[in-house]
């Protein structure tokens, strides 16, 4: 095995990204989920060429770590780190140092990236799957991503897309599922032509009509804020329906993750939230015992269960 790939499990982006490295370089593929991606590169094949790890932002209570194991990578491979997420200056500096590829810009999404990386390996339908990921992250209008879709057909694109992103929201949970997406995008299918995807997504938006009634009935509004727990996969929908159910600039959406006494936690944003809610997020998390981060107007975090509400209070607080 020549080449090996890690992205997010649980987006577009992060599926696209890995189907574009998937189709330049060949080789195998990992789609893991951010909690678990420091256990997931010391699981790296022995005898690969290079490693790429994409879309996968890394908090600062765990910096250290995965800074050290992709420096171990560096000593028995190429590797090349393809993200979006925010990462200060002197985190690009402690990765450069281990001989780490760096590829980073929060203005466009992994996918686009990573489609820009390997543009001269990849077929021309290809910007197609980089274009799934920009709508689907709402980073459609970034410099890259905004050229692009001008040359193609706006509405086959945002409709592919939401096929995509509906068939994810519905079995994301479902790891060979999304697996199978990777695959089947690689081989630059359309999401309309994977088994499945059709389906699932209309399925989804059944669902999303139901949620839309259900989260006017069983969330809550804190101040400048709305949150609810939730047993779907699909918390970042959630999220977002409550900032129109509620009218506020920020939607929260928790469920309990496998392992016990843990939240799973999505946060959305409109622009009339004030704060980067990557970075915010990020601090509250570690401040409470957890871990997360993202994007200024989306975030997660994996938070203990008792700690929700002291998160809650204290990010409506800095709203």
């Amino acid at each position: 095995m020549k080449s090996f790939c890690i992205s997010h499990s649980k987006d577009v982006d992060g599926i696209g990204s890995a189907a574009l490295v998937l189709a330049a370089r060949g080789g195998g593929f990992k789609l893991t989920g951010y909690d678990e991606v420091l256990e997931e590169l010391q699981r790296v094949p022995a005898g690969v060429d290079s490693f790429v790890l994409c879309d996968i932002g890394m908090d600062q209570s765990r910096l250290p770590q995965f800074v050290d194991k992709l420096g171990d990578l560096a000593k028995r491979c190429d590797v090349m780190y393809i993200d979006h997420h925010y990462l200060s200056a002197e985190s690009e500096k402690k990765l450069t140092r281990v001989r780490v590829k760096l590829v980073h810009a929060v203005e466009e999404c992994s996918s686009m990236l990573t489609y820009q990386t390997f543009r001269k390996e990849l077929p021309e339908e290809a910007k197609k799957i980089a274009l799934y990921g920009a709508v689907t992250d709402y980073m459609d209008a970034s410099p890259l991503a905004k050229k692009m879709i001008e040359k193609e057909d706006r509405l086959f694109i945002l409709l592919e897309a939401t096929l995509l992103s509906n068939s994810v929201a519905e079995r994301g949970d479902d790891m060979g599922h999304v697996r199978m997406l990777a695959e089947e995008l690689s081989k630059m299918k359309q999401p309309h032509e994977i088994d499945e995807v059709p389906t699932l997504a209309v399925e989804q938006l059944r669902r999303t009509v139901g949620l839309a009634r259900e989260v006017k009935r069983g969330g809550k509004k804190m101040g400048m804020l709305a949150y609810m727990r939730t047993d779907q996969h699909a918390t970042g929908s959630i999220a977002k329906l409550l900032i129109g159910a509620f009218d506020v600039p920020v939607g929260v959406a928790f469920r309990e993750k496998s392992e016990p006494g843990w939240y799973e936690v999505s946060f959305r944003g409109t622009s009339d939230c004030k704060v980067h809610l990557g970075r915010v997020v990020g601090r509250l998390a570690e401040r409470y015992g957890g871990s997360g981060g993202g994007h200024k107007l989306a975030a997660g975090c994996r938070i203990p269960r008792r700690k929700i509400v002291s998160l809650l209070k204290e990010l409506n607080r800095r709203l």
